[in-house]
């Protein structure tokens, strides 16, 4: 009936057009789920005016913001009070005279990044600790309560009775104070500070050094201290090695007008004179080097005027940083994106970074206050993050790498798709080196020269392969493949040798055989005889390999490869997964090869036979390129399986994303890093887009290589059709 042809017609159409339909939408999804990574960051500014009651913008010392945003606060450094005032209103909330000063005047300042603490420097040589505390409560009705107060920690005595000019300060894990300060004479101190302990006595610093101190860092180690001056000078030294000389001196093209260390205390943020801005962190020149003199490594979006201010955050590498001409940016370290830009009316004197990073504080030299939200969901990740080489803190040089939590929030996210995209591909290349022969030369086997009678157990028994889970497969290879494997190595390898050479000899004997014995096997169960041969050369390869390991590689061949190479052997390695993973693909391959090879019609054969050909030439000249397309068909289906594999390589490998392609070493693919890592990914965050990424990925790997697959199929496929 034509109309159910019709309909049948119809549905099939809109079968496919589905079928399209759906892959479009899963790369639209898959799109609209990334896109939020590559957007910018946003702001809008909730008021911008000077403070009522506020002094000089150059006695607002260590301005900051709580926690909650609530209030933002100041040092008032002629008044020698800690003021606060209410974010909402920006009018006075509250004000605690700091009485350790006594008749002292403030005249340097520092504020942490975190944690609200400050360190104040006095005229009289003196440190003076202080906290910004924010009490917190809430009523009946939920409404949270912000009450601000101060509290003392303590002070470290004078030296020298000379004013402190320039103070730098970090607080480690435990709550010890690591310090460094300049006074008006030139000389540099640095020391340890322990809330309600007696303070040690602060340490001198060399003091041969050319122009006026601008600026200094110290880590939280309290080792590491950098100075410059106004002589295009940065002065390095170790504390714990060398006190009176530098350890390096930096000649720099312009002066440093700001400095700061990024959270972690590893890369120092420099601002010059000219504008640039640049992030230096420490490089071994020596592989002996247990000291690293500092590098530039990152270079930002250069300012219109000289630097005057860098405020790291508390907790991720961006910082912001504020020039003379007003200018205001917040930038990414790693990533080196320039995130906002605003700018004031007038210079910037000083900014402050909220601790959850959702607002920005800044003060020009006029007095006007601007408060900004900030919103700045992922500003770790840039193209060149994901897919470019990255030069990241502890590191000696650029490279690609996967590394997505760590133990501290010092940490640096690392998300390079590159090794797991490698990964992938190298999993896939060793599963088909194994399974294609293995696979496409069985499917021929079969279907031309296997008895019927032995194919009609044969073909089943492969196919039913497929059924095996992968998460067997990938067990068995991990836990009882991997350590065997390790041990039997090099005899593993040598069967690659000695198995074909067992075959030939076998095969050349069987000729030598008299007719008579020949035909007492009936043709096409050859096989039989085969499988003799394959063991005895896998024995003979097992038997020759601690002989041949002893004469090639020293008799360990896991530091041989060391030696030669400088890579370690793993355990789980590619070849455990090329054996694995070939064992899951080659069902499939077989499965489609040998339809495509019994699907040649019989004419050809019996042409190719009537011309004198023998059934190997036949099968090799004509079955195997008639059936090419389907060959074609079945490489790409099982490459496919190869690279979406999961459990196999997840439970097989070290799952380690580096890049290497040799086959001693393991892997992680985007398929098995998406499994692990998806536990560890809060909704909307960073890793949750970005595994979005991995998967469009993986989705347009598969995708473009079953296009072309497909195309070269269609090619095949003419050419062979008038055969």
């Amino acid at each position: 009936m034509k109309w159910i042809d019709s309909a049948a017609n119809i549905l099939i159409r809109a079968g496919g057009v589905s079928i399209i339909a759906i892959v479009a939408l899963m790369f639209v999804f898959l799109g609209f789920e990334t896109l939020p990574l590559f957007r910018g960051a946003k702001q809008k500014v909730v008021f911008e005016s000077p403070l009522p009651g506020a002094p000089a913008p150059a006695a607002m010392l260590a301005l900051g913001l709580d926690e909650y945003e609530s209030h933002l606060y100041y040092v008032d450094a002629t008044a020698g009070v800690l003021r606060f005032v209410d974010a909402a209103t920006r009018k006075p909330d509250s004000e605690f005279p700091i009485r350790a000063l006594g008749k002292s005047r403030i005249t340097a300042a520092y504020r942490t990044p975190s944690r609200d603490k400050i360190v104040l420097g006095t005229d009289d040589g003196r440190l003076i600790f202080v906290e910004a505390k924010f009490a917190i409560s809430y009523t009946d009705t939920a409404e949270r309560t912000v009450k601000s107060g101060v509290g003392e920690m303590g002070q470290v005595a004078a030296v020298v009775p000379a004013a402190i000019v320039k103070v730098h300060a970090r607080q480690n894990s435990t709550g010890d104070f690591f310090y460094a300060y300049a006074t008006a004479d030139g000389a540099v101190y640095s020391g340890k500070f322990v809330e309600g302990e007696p303070a040690d006595a602060p340490q001198p610093v060399g003091r041969l050094r050319a122009g006026t101190i601008v600026g200094l860092a110290t880590d939280y180690e309290g080792n590491k201290l950098f100075i410059a001056t106004t002589a295009a000078k940065l002065y390095q030294y170790y504390l714990a090695e060398q006190r009176e000389e530098p350890f390096r001196v930096y000649d720099l093209p312009a002066p440093i007008t700001a400095l700061d260390f990024i959270i972690g205390d590893v890369s120092l943020l420099l601002g010059f004179a000219d504008g640039r801005v640049e992030s230096w962190f420490g490089v071994r020149e020596k592989e002996t080097d247990t000291l690293k003199p500092i590098h530039r490594i990152h270079t930002f979006e250069a300012m219109p005027a000289a630097v005057t201010w860098i405020q790291p955050s508390a907790r991720d590498k961006g910082f912001a940083v504020g020039s003379a001409d007003g200018t205001l940016k917040l930038n990414f370290t790693t990533s080196e994106r320039t995130l906002l830009t605003s700018k004031l009316p007038s210079g910037i004197a000083a900014i402050a970074y909220a601790p959850k990073l959702t607002s920005l504080l800044a003060l020009g030299t006029d007095g006007t206050t601007r408060l900004t939200a900030v919103d700045n969901p992922h500003p770790e990740i840039s193209f060149k993050a994901l897919f470019g080489r990255v030069h990241y803190e502890g590191y000696d040089e650029p490279d690609y790498i996967w590394q997505s939590t760590g133990g501290t929030d010092d940490f640096e996210g690392k998300f390079s798709l590159v090794p797991l995209t490698v990964g992938t591909l190298k999993g896939a290349f060793y599963g088909l080196l194994f399974a294609i022969p293995v696979a496409v030369f069985a499917a021929l086997y079969t279907s031309q020269f296997m008895a019927p009678s032995l194919r009609v157990y044969f073909k089943p028994t492969i196919e039913i392969m497929a059924a095996l889970p992968s998460v067997v497969i990938g067990f068995l290879a991990g836990l009882w493949l991997a350590p065997l494997l390790e041990e039997v190595m090099i005899g593993t390898l040598l069967a690659g040798i000695m198995i074909p050479l067992a075959i030939v000899l076998g095969m050349v004997g069987w000729v030598l055989l008299p007719r008579t014995v020949r035909r007492r096997v009936p043709p096409g169960l050859e096989l039989i005889l085969v499988l003799p041969l394959v063991a005895l050369g896998f024995a003979a390869a097992q038997a020759l390999g601690p002989t041949v390991e002893g004469l090639l590689f020293g008799g360990n061949y896991r530091q041989w490869i060391f030696d030669a190479f400088g890579r370690q052997f793993e355990q789980r390695n590619s070849i455990v997964i090329g054996i694995a993973m070939g064992f899951a693909v080659i069902p499939i391959i077989f499965t489609i090869s040998e339809d495509a090879f019994s699907n040649v019609p019989r004419a050809f054969r019996s042409a190719s036979f009537a011309l004198g050909a023998s059934r190997w030439q036949t099968a090799w000249h004509v079955i195997l390129p008639t059936a090419s397309p389907g060959v074609f068909s079945a490489v790409m289906i099982g490459f496919g399986r190869a690279v979406g594999e999961t459990m196999i390589v997840l439970m097989a490998t070290g799952n380690t994303p580096i890049m290497s392609f040799s086959p001693f070493n393991g892997m992680r693919t985007l398929a098995a890093n998406t499994a692990v890592e998806i536990p560890e990914a809060p909704m909307g965050g960073t890793l949750y887009r970005v595994l979005f990424v991995a998967s469009l990925l993986l989705f347009g790997l598969t995708f473009i290589c079953n296009t072309v697959a497909e195309v070269v199929r269609q090619r095949l496929r003419e050419k062979y059709q008038a055969v």
